[in-house]
Order: structure tokens, then sequence, then C-alpha cells
């Protein structure tokens, strides 16, 4: 936006200030585009989250079933797994195409709890992903720069579970980065 102003200055250079500077830039916006980025950049780490977790829980269930093809008892791979017997016995079933592999039983756990530890802490990692797009969420409502529908679209739930879990919620202070 040019400002053309009048100076006191001779006519043979035009005698006219151009002023080239920018406008602020209006806080609430700056804050809803920061707020778009940041579910949208959570919106993708989720759905990494998810499809690692899901092929993580295939190789964990592989093993499983391996395990029991090989022998083990549907106790002790209940334990290691962390699943209930009834869960194993299920997995077992599932899998009548497997041939024993012949690996040593501690060695089979070992690679069982070892997933299951990698499961567990992919599962917490997607449980502070989660609180987070819920105080990002809290956040763009309660400033009302964004109807339910942007935000259900940048999020990926849907507005109407959006507007249940934030309601009175507060969002903490420095939840957005300026």
């Amino acid at each position: 936006m040019a400002v053309l102003h009048p100076v006191d200055l001779p006519a043979a250079d035009g005698g006219f200030y151009r002023y080239r500077g920018r406008r602020k830039a209006d806080r609430t916006a700056v804050q809803a585009e920061r707020l778009r980025q940041l579910l949208r950049e959570d919106r993708q780490r989720i759905s990494f989250n998810a499809s690692s977790m899901r092929a993580l829980s295939m190789r964990l269930n592989q093993h499983v079933a391996q395990a029991l093809c090989d022998g083990l008892k549907i106790t002790a791979l209940a334990k290691a797994a962390g699943l209930s017997r009834w869960a194993v016995r299920t997995i077992g079933l599932s899998s009548d195409d497997l041939a024993p592999s012949g690996l040593p039983p501690a060695q089979q756990l070992a690679a069982i709890g070892s997933l299951k530890s990698e499961l567990a802490s992919l599962e917490a990692s997607k449980a502070d992903l989660e609180g987070r797009r819920l105080k990002l969420l809290a956040a763009a409502r309660r400033l009302g720069v964004m109807d339910d529908y942007e935000l259900a679209a940048l999020s990926g739930l849907q507005s109407e579970a959006i507007r249940k879990m934030t309601w009175g919620l507060q969002p903490e202070p420095g939840v957005i980065p300026a």
C-alpha cells in the first residue's frame, strides 16, 4: 500500500514522499495461522503413529503365533505379550499355516517382550500427541478464530466430538507459540 504525501521540496523531484513500510499483521490472524499449522502437523504425526502401531501390532501377532506353533505355553506368551490368554489363543487359531521355526523359547519371549515395549512407547507418544491436539483445539475454540468445521477438517475429528472434548477445557498459556 502506497501513501503519497506532499513534501516541502521543489517540484523538480516530484514533491511526494512514498511510504514503503508494511502494516503489522493482525495478532489473531497470526495466531489462527499458527494454530492451523500446528493442527496439520499433529494430524500427520498422529496418522503416522497409528500406521506404525498397526504394523507393530501385526509383527507382535506374527511372533505370538509363531511361538504358539513352536510349542510355548499360552500363559507364558500372554504374560510376555501383555495380552489376555483368550487373545493369545485367538491369534494362534487365526494363523494355522505356520511351520516350527526352531528358535529357543527364551529368544522368542525376548523378541515378543521388545515388541511389546516398543508398542507401549508408541501408545504413550500417541496419548501425548492427542493431549497436545486437545489443548490446541481448546485454544482455537477459546480464541474464536476458527469455526468448528474448520477445526474438524484440520484435526480429523468430527465437529461434535470437538465440542464435547473441549467443553469447559481451559487452554494453558503458551500453548500457541507466537
